[in-house]
């Protein structure tokens, strides 16, 4: 199922609105967010957190992740 999300990244001050299918994991999630910021040729690890602050396994798929419609979550870029 395709959810919409909104996304934000610690290195951009722009937030993101990302409709995707549920099935894709955290780190292609992380990855198609930075790819549309300021600065996507930039390295580092991605550590992606939902609202509450809680850090999401980068290998679950949205929906196991417990991300639906309208949540919103963070990109932290180091």
């Amino acid at each position: 199922m395709r959810v919409y999300l909104f996304g934000f990244a610690s290195d951009d001050f722009v937030g993101r609105v990302i409709v995707t299918p549920d099935e894709r994991t955290i780190v292609q999630l992380a990855g198609q967010l930075v790819a549309w910021g300021l600065a996507p040729e930039q390295d580092g690890s991605l550590t992606v957190r939902n609202e509450a602050g809680d850090i999401l396994d980068p290998a679950a798929t949205i929906a196991q992740a417990g991300l639906g419609n309208g949540d919103i979550f963070k990109v932290e870029r180091r």
